[in-house]
Parts: structure tokens; sequence; C-alpha cells
């Protein structure tokens, strides 16, 4: 039998099914015993062959020693040898030993003695869902199958098991290179999960199958299950930590025992793991389930697994990536639509109803910072009646909300009960006991206490909900502390003219403030020149730097503005990255020096990342055009700018160009281009 080490392509299973296909009829159900194998193994193993009787295993202790002695006769006498247990149940043990091997047995059991003389019963018609007759053989005849058996496997494993298993492992070699190389072409992770999981059943014939994903944080949850109902089992998520620990990246075998602990409610089964990792990171585990897998089938589901890990990380990558993005754009849409609130009382609102959509809870309050008093009001609320809580007020450093607002620090509680910071019954108009209280500050000067609760899953506020609700507060405050200005000094309508992020003047207020200009020179025939001025490159920065460093490039580049321009000139945002300078009284020539002045300014200003540009900093462009010389009419004036300034894009970018009639008689060009580069 040193066929049986030598070459270590051959697979046991394999083996077994060559037996099956002989001349011989062989009823019993087999398996293998090596003196690799621990004791503690030597019950799984008789198990797997032993019969059910109304659904339980028959196999006790007394079986096992029987087993025992069976398999020590069978190695001293290097001859097959048969037995029959205590419940009537014929076994056998056939010696595959040799000089290059380690002692094995081939162990058959399951199979009922039969006295001699006697035949089968007839067969009776199952009931549905009761199992079905154990076979029956003579102790004869089951000594008979033993010692064919034994005499047919050199002549198997010379002839025969060698080619059938170089054809497996070529085939499985071939058809697993082409799944890994599908993996690569999913264009979702249910594809990818679909794929692996035909594949694992096709090519590798597994029984049981399980695939366990890492969650949020460190908890685990079952992806999918083949052969078994992922409903009669739980997972342990501190011993899903301690699995992926202990593997360090590759396949690991859990006894039984261990496997209870793991996966509890599964029972009697052992299992091999195979971390879903690719690199440091691991997203899960493939759990194969009652099967002794070959080597080389091992190391095609490790290849398989792997690459499976590496697409999972990858679609993750692409959904956390296409979440940051959505959440930047929705909150700089949230701004926008704060910015346009026409009071106060629609600005407290506003940014309570926004910060309880983002963190996804269903109730809360926005508490005001009084300072005089030393108190807290409520100046809105969600799933609370406002008129009632507008009465309630809370002293600076008292309750959860005074006790925020005195330390500064926000308070994320999962349980209003247990936490040692918060120690109190949970109040009945809340449905969980879990919260966010968030101080709202400007600078040194607290504004406002946000609170939120009862999240709609009705799950627990996580650290990812915190600071995207404070990310989103520390801009909204911004408005808040404008509206204070506005309303003090009487100018809130100023509010509704006024762009939020960079504080110019809005698109809005340029269309007032031109025509205004325009009809004023005109009365005292003066002219006066309009400045069109566009960030360059600036969707580039934008996507290298993201949005947040995009809004801070925006606001440092309307400082540079106010800084240089006069008093009596007028700043305007008109949208994204194009600005509008009004110079009152100014010709065209006059206003290209006020122009480079700014475009200098902007060159020489730092702002992070900007290296990563094509003209390595981020510069401006400018177009002039000078009423009434470019045009009698405010469109025609903004027509002309823009124009110019597409000629100093055109051009090469970070240059000032005056507009010229020839201009309008070259090919035609989109008024007011929405993405220049």
């Amino acid at each position: 039998m040193s066929h049986l080490a030598k070459n270590s392509l051959i697979d046991l299973r394999e083996l077994f099914d060559l037996l099956r296909r002989q001349q011989l009829k062989i009823p019993f159900r087999l398996a293998l015993y090596s003196e690799r194998d621990s004791d503690s193994k030597l019950p799984d193993i008789i198990a797997s062959i032993s019969p059910l009787v109304d659904g339980q295993k028959l196999c006790n202790q007394r079986c096992v020693q029987q087993w025992e002695d069976l398999i020590d006769l069978t190695m001293v006498s290097n001859r097959p040898q048969v037995h029959r247990c205590t419940h009537g149940f014929l076994g056998f043990a056939i010696p595959l030993s040799g000089e290059c091997c380690t002692p094995a047995c081939l162990l058959g059991g399951g199979v009922l003695e039969r006295l001699p003389g006697t035949v089968n019963a007839p067969a009776a018609v199952p009931t549905a869902g009761a199992p079905a007759a154990p076979p029956s053989a003579t102790r004869e005849e089951a000594r008979k199958i033993a010692e064919d058996i034994h005499h047919l496997l050199p002549q198997l494993l010379d002839q025969k098991l060698n080619k059938q298993t170089l054809e497996h492992t070529t085939d499985r070699l071939t058809a697993t290179r082409e799944v890994i190389r599908e993996l690569g072409r999913c264009a979702s992770a249910s594809e990818a999960f679909s794929l692996a999981s035909e594949a694992l059943v096709v090519l590798f014939d597994l029984p049981r199958v399980i695939f366990v994903l890492r969650q949020a944080g460190s908890k685990a949850a079952v992806h999918s299950a083949m052969g078994i109902d992922p409903a009669s089992f739980a997972i342990s998520d501190g011993r899903f930590q301690e699995v992926l620990d202990k593997s360090h990246g590759y396949p690991l075998s859990l006894s039984g025992d261990e496997l209870a602990e793991f996966l509890p409610g599964l029972k009697n089964h052992e299992a091999l793991l195979f971390p879903l990792q690719d690199g440091s990171q691991a997203v899960g585990l493939l759990a194969v389930l009652d099967v002794k897998l070959h080597p080389r089938d091992q190391a095609l589901i490790e290849l398989l697994a792997n690459r499976l890990a590496g697409r999972l990380l990858h679609f993750c990558r692409e959904e956390e990536l296409q979440r940051v993005r959505q959440l930047s754009t929705r909150t700089i849409s949230m701004i926008g639509t704060l910015a346009q609130a026409a009071s106060r009382e629609e600005l407290f609102r506003g940014l309570l109803d926004m910060s309880a959509e983002l963190a996804e809870a269903t109730s809360g309050s926005l508490m005001l910072f009084d300072k005089d008093q030393q108190k807290l009001n409520i100046a809105a609320a969600k799933r609370l009646s406002l008129p009632l809580v507008r009465s309630l007020s809370v002293s600076y450093g008292e309750g959860i909300a005074g006790r925020v607002a005195s330390s500064g620090a926000p308070l994320l509680v999962s349980d209003i009960e247990r936490d040692s910071r918060t120690a109190s019954p949970n109040r009945p108009r809340f449905r969980t006991k879990s919260f966010i209280s968030i101080p709202v500050r400007h600078h040194d000067r607290l504004i406002c206490v946000l609170n939120l609760a009862d999240k709609q899953d009705g799950s627990c506020f996580t650290e990812a909900d915190l600071n995207l609700v404070q990310s989103f507060a520390a801009q909204a405050v911004l408005l808040i502390e404008f509206s204070d200005v506005m309303e003090r000094n009487g100018e809130l309508e100023k509010l509704s003219v006024t762009d939020p992020l960079t504080g110019l003047f809005n698109r809005r207020f340029l269309e007032t403030r031109l025509e205004e200009e325009r009809s004023r020179s005109q009365r005292q025939d003066q002219p006066f020149s309009l400045i069109f001025a566009d960030l360059d490159n600036f969707k580039i920065y934008n996507d290298v730097c993201g949005h947040l460093a995009g809004d801070k490039a925006l606001r440092k580049a309307a400082n540079a503005m106010r800084r240089t321009a006069r008093d009596m000139d007028v700043v305007v945002r008109y949208g994204g990255e194009e600005f509008c300078l009004i110079l009152p009284a100014t010709s065209k020539k006059e206003a290209f020096f006020s122009a480079e002045r700014l475009r200098q300014t902007i060159e020489a200003e730092i702002f992070p990342g900007e290296t990563n540009l094509p003209l390595g900093r981020l510069t401006i462009s400018l177009g002039i055009a000078s009423f009434p010389g470019d045009g009698n009419t405010s469109h025609d004036l903004l027509a002309a700018a823009d124009l110019a300034l597409y000629r100093a894009k055109e051009q090469g970018r970070n240059r000032t160009v005056l507009y010229d009639s020839t201009f309008a008689k070259q090919e035609p060009v989109v008024f007011n281009l929405t993405e220049r580069i």
C-alpha cells in the first residue's frame, strides 16, 4: 500500500468512488482511520459510518472500544478483520500500511448482520419522512467483501487511481482558474458569492458550506449556507474574531466541540475554516463541514477563497467611496437648503431634521443656550409637541443636555440605563435606550445642544453616526451664527442674497446690483467693468482632495478676492468655482490691473494638495468686459466677460483676457459653461 503515500495527489474520496464502481457489491459506508488521527477523532469517524435509527446514531462508548480492538487486531495481523457491534451491525477494517506511508485502515460499517440461510426481507414502502431500512449481509459476505477489497486495492492504485486522480486534478485546476478569472469580472458581491458557491458544490462536491461575513465592528453574520439551515445555529462574535486571529490567514481545522463554541447549534461535525482574507484585511470565513479535504483541493479552495475576499473588499471599498460621495453631496445640498431658510425658526427646524436624517433618528430636539440665564431652551423638536416642550428648560450643567453643554464633549450612549455616565430609567416617550447629545459651538461660544434618539431600525447609534452629525453641525453652525448677526443688526433679509460657504454675495444679488450699476453709469455717462473669474482645474482638485478640501479652497479664494478688491467693488460667487466682480467707474484698462492683482494673489496662495493639479498649483483665469463698449445690457456684458474667460482658459489658463469683438465672430461658445476645468 505504499503507493497511497507516495502519490500526494491521491484523494481517498476518489478511491471510495472507484471501489463503488467495481463489480463488487459494497453496501458498507466507508471511512479512513490513520494513526495520525488522534483518539478523540475516532468517535467522529465511527459515527460517520454508523447507521441512523429513528434519526439517532447508535454509536456509543462501547462501540468505540470494539472498533479500537478491531483496528488494533487488523494492524497486528495485517489482514482484513470483521466484527459485529453490540447493536447487531457488521463492520470491517482493512489495513492500508506500507513502508512509505503512515499505518491506516479502511473502515466499513452501517450494515445489519443477517443470519446464514436467510434472505433480505422485502423492503416496505417507507412513509413520508421515514428513514430507509439499513442494508444487511451475513458475516461471511462481509468477510468476502473485505477480502476482495484488500486484494483489489493494489490493482486500483497501480492501474486506475493514479490516472483518475491526475485527470481530476487537471480538470479542477483548469476549472478553478476559470472561476477565479470570472470572479474578477463579477459586477456585484451577490454575483461573486453565487459564482463561488456554485464552484464549491460542482467542483469539490462539498455537502455543507457556510459563509460567515464580518459586519460593523467585530460582529459577524451568516451570508449564505448550503446543505444546512442557517436558522439552526448562531454565531459567537467573540469566537469569530478569535478564530480569525488564530488562523493567521491560513485554513484552520476545528473539532466538533470547537465548532459548537464558534457556531452554537451545530453538533457532531468537524470543520475546515478558510479565512476570506486579502493581505491583512479579513472579510469573513468559509466553513466546510463534514469533509476530509485532500491537500490538493484544500489549496484550490484556499485560492478561490482569497480571490473571493479580494473581490468582496473591492466592492466594499467601492460602496464606501460611493457612500462618502453621496453623503458629501447630500451634506452640501443640505447646507444650501439651510442657507435659504427664511427665519431662525426654519433654520433650527431644518438643522434638527437634517441631522436626524443623517443619523437615521426618529426623534430629537435642538436646545439653544441662553448665556444670560445660563439655561438651555428647546427651539425645535422632532416627534415631540413643540408648544409643550418650549416651556421646558434645562439649567447649564444639570441633566444630560446641561452636562454635555458644560463639558463641551459629545455623548454617545448605547443604553441609558446601563451607561455609568447616565444610569437613569429610560423615559416612556423614547422607544430605544440609545441616544446622541452634541454640543454645537462656534469657536469658544456655545450655540446649542443637539439631541437625537430612537434610530429607525431600533439599533444603537454608532461612532460613525456621531461623527457625521458633528461634521454637518459644524458647517451648519456658521449659518446660525450668521443669522444671529443679521437679526441683531436688522439685516436678516441679506441672508437670502449671500453665499453661505464663502460669505460673498450670491448670483441673485448680482442680477440686481448689475442692473443698478448699468443704470447709474448710463445716467452719469461713466464706464464700469465686469470681471468673470474661474478657478482652474477645480473639478480635478475636488476629485483628488475631496469636497471638504474644495470648500476650504473656495473660502480661501473668496477671502483673497475681498482683500484685493476695493471698498466700492462688489465681489460675487456666481456658482460653483466661478466668481464675478463689479468695478464701478472703472475702465477696461484699469480693470485689467485689478484682475492681474487678483490673479497673482491667488497664484501666491498655498492650497493643500494643489501640486497634484496639471499646472502644479491652484490658479485662476479671468475675463473682462466693460460698459458700454462691450455691451449695453447686463446680459450682453455677462456674455462678453464669459467669452473672454473662455479665451483665457483656451490659451492655457492662469491669465487675464480682455474681451474683443472678434471673439463673437469665431466658433460659438456655450454661455455660462457649468464645468470649466
